[in-house]
């Protein structure tokens, strides 16, 4: 009789354990949130942060469940209150881009924590916000690994953790999702952008030496090879990375970066003449590839410090020529290569020529005024008076409340008297 007593009441206490669904789970939270405390103190900042956790079980418990943006979304509130930034931002970002929520409905409290980044990160973080998960994202796993590249790229001391934990979240629930060879290496990048440049170097070797098909494994050696290079100023070990990667993946997309990563090493360290080498490499290497046009860069950089000027001003003049290049990178490449012209080779002829094609390139750019400016004056000098008042003339109808319109105007002026 007592054995049966016994059984029945352990039945019992088993059906209360489990009788609570996940609907029934977030009422509670519901109610709780309901009658938080209006006044801000540690206590209700504490209580609060304690809340968030106990949603985010929930979420992870119920990751397929239709209330998630939800619980979500009062997460991020709660997040907020708890002075917890950083997590709400990222909390933000992921309902942006693993839900079909109304950013319009999130804008103000987005705006809330974007001072958890860096200034140079903020503007990074509002165009994801807004656009959110692409097309090609169809399935859940692939629209959050895209929330996950997003935060790779920001950066900010309240952020980090909160980021990074993001990541470790991501790789315990998808252990098997296919894209995981990249998203180390995002998470690498996040490490690296935060300035935890050892832990960056340990996440992109996890990222070749865990996924041994992975076609990354060239771009997990050029990497440390960076970090080393550029942050570390190790420049041994950012010279093994590269060498390595040459000697293993030949063939590598790569191999073109390395060489131009390798150049610009040369050229920090004056051995300008490997230098140059290495840059018409990479140049021949990634032909029209978007990192070719630093490649010529980088090349008449080294022309002009070792005062080869005319080489500098022909090489600017490729790089402006490059197809599929922005209009306004190869209008900074003639404008550079206009002051090698006009300071270094003393011809004005080219430095006006230079700044023309710069001008037709760019015929509403910021710079373009000081550019028209510029060329009228050295029209002027040379006598042209015709050319120089054209000039003058469209400078002042096309920017009339730019600075050099006036300037312009008094260029008019003394063409009139000389006249």
């Amino acid at each position: 009789m007592k054995k049966i007593l016994l059984t029945v009441v352990l039945s019992t206490l088993s059906v209360g354990v489990f009788a609570a669904t996940a609907q029934e789970t977030l009422q509670f939270y519901k109610q709780e949130l309901s009658s938080f405390p209006a006044k801000d103190s540690s206590a209700t900042r504490a209580y609060a942060e304690t809340l968030s956790n106990g949603l985010q079980t929930w979420i992870t418990q119920n990751g397929q469940n239709e209330a998630v943006p939800e619980a979500l979304l009062w997460q991020a509130r709660l997040q907020t209150k708890a002075d917890q930034n950083g997590a709400a931002l990222v909390t933000l970002l992921k309902l942006r881009y693993t839900t079909k929520e109304d950013p319009t409905q999130l804008v103000s409290l987005f705006g809330e924590n974007i001072e958890a980044l860096k200034k140079d990160s903020r503007e990074i973080a509002k165009r994801a916000f807004v656009n959110g998960t692409s097309e090609k994202a169809a399935f859940a796993e692939q629209k959050e690994a895209e929330m996950l590249y997003t935060l790779s790229k920001l950066e900010g001391k309240k952020y980090y953790p909160a980021a990074a934990q993001a990541f470790e979240s991501f790789f315990a629930r998808h252990p098997f999702y296919s894209g995981n060879n990249e998203v180390e290496l995002w998470y690498g990048d996040l490490h690296r952008t935060n300035g935890n440049y050892l832990a960056a170097i340990t996440q992109y070797k996890k990222a070749d030496a865990l996924y041994p098909n992975s076609p990354y494994k060239a771009a997990s050696l050029r990497l440390i090879g960076d970090i080393y290079a550029d942050n570390l100023k190790n420049t041994a070990a950012a010279t093994e990375a590269y060498t390595t990667v040459l000697r293993l993946y030949p063939n590598s997309a790569e191999t073109g970066i390395v060489y131009k990563h390798m150049a610009i090493l040369d050229e920090n360290n004056k051995q300008y003449d490997s230098a140059l080498i290495n840059y018409d490499k990479a140049i021949e290497l990634l032909d029209n590839a978007p990192a070719v046009y630093e490649a010529y860069r980088g090349k008449a950089d080294v022309y002009v410090k070792t005062k080869q000027y005319e080489p500098a001003y022909q090489t600017l003049h490729q790089a402006a020529q490059l197809a599929n290049l922005q209009p306004q990178q190869a209008a900074e490449a003639l404008a550079e290569s206009a002051k090698i012209a006009r300071k270094r080779l003393k011809d004005d002829t080219k430095y006006i020529q230079s700044l023309e094609k710069a001008i037709l390139l760019q015929p509403n750019g910021e710079d373009t005024p000081v550019w028209m400016y510029n060329v009228a004056a050295a029209y002027e000098k040379a006598g042209k008076s015709a050319q120089a008042a054209e000039v003058y003339k469209k400078l002042i109808l096309q920017f009339p409340t730019s600075k050099y319109a006036s300037s312009a105007q008094s260029g008019l002026t003394r063409l009139g008297k000389a006249n």
